[in-house]
């Protein structure tokens, strides 16, 4: 058998496995790896003198009922506004570094969000609510957002609900949904 006739059917059977490889690639560890990061979502409430960061939906309920959560971090430091920045964390996070926890990372903005995110700001009696991580920094960085959707005394105890939008985007209808479906508040018909 002469070398061409034998180099053919072998470059022919690595590049037959090169395509099955390709194809056979699943993203599903990706999504699994997005997910650890505890990007999905990010909360924040300001009074008069401090910002609550949180990562975690179940502390943040909580701390809008008691205004207490399982670990309370001051930082040391504070925001432009002068606010001090405090860390509201599960139990599980108190011994984390900062750079492991996301509220922290998402303030400091060296942590990319999950394709599916969701973000509530509260502050001066309003409810910011966002789908996408780069409004909730507009608002932070400019203080008012850019594009509004605003729906009066529709939070859970009457607030007004103002949902961060961009420039041509309609009626935000599937996050209004999801903020109803949070607070459990029927619309009104």
């Amino acid at each position: 058998m002469s070398a061409k006739t034998t180099i053919k059917p072998l470059s022919i059977a690595l590049l037959a496995a090169c395509i099955s490889a390709c194809s056979s690639y699943s993203t599903a560890p990706a999504a699994k790896a997005e997910a650890s990061l505890n990007n999905e979502d990010w909360y924040q409430v300001r009074t008069e003198e401090k910002l609550f960061l949180f990562d975690d939906y179940k502390v943040y309920r909580d701390f809008l009922v008691s205004g207490n959560a399982p670990v309370i971090k001051d930082l040391g430091e504070k925001d432009k506004y002068g606010q001090e920045i405090v860390l509201a964390l599960r139990a599980d996070d108190a011994e984390k570094k900062l750079d492991d926890v996301s509220a922290y990372r998402f303030l400091r903005q060296n942590m990319p969000p999950a394709s599916k995110f969701y973000g509530e700001i509260r502050q001066d009696g309003m409810i910011f609510v966002g789908q996408r991580y780069g409004d909730m920094i507009d608002l932070n960085n400019i203080g008012e957002p850019i594009f509004r959707h605003t729906e009066i005394a529709s939070g859970p105890k009457g607030e007004r609900v103002i949902y961060l939008m961009q420039k041509e985007e309609k009626k935000p209808e599937s996050l209004i949904k999801q903020f109803q479906q949070n607070y459990g508040i029927t619309p009104a018909s």
